[in-house]
């Protein structure tokens, strides 16, 4: 099972809607009528990001790791 990780959100009130985004992972966006369901396809989005990423991982063969 993959390592959970906590992420960090902003959700701002937009005209009618709610919108989020991860302060981590900028590209994982959501939108919802109320601050939980922006919330939810939020995190929603962060996974399937998270998903994208590990598969690229794993198809990559110049993947290099570093540390910072």
């Amino acid at each position: 099972m993959a390592q959970r990780r906590d992420y960090n959100m902003i959700i701002k009130k937009d005209g009618k809607f709610y919108v989020g985004y991860c302060l981590e992972i900028p590209q994982a966006r959501g939108q919802g009528n109320t601050k939980a369901e922006a919330i939810k396809d939020t995190k929603d989005a962060i996974k399937l990001c998270l998903s994208y990423l590990e598969d690229k991982k794993r198809k990559s063969s110049n993947l290099v790791t570093v540390s910072v």
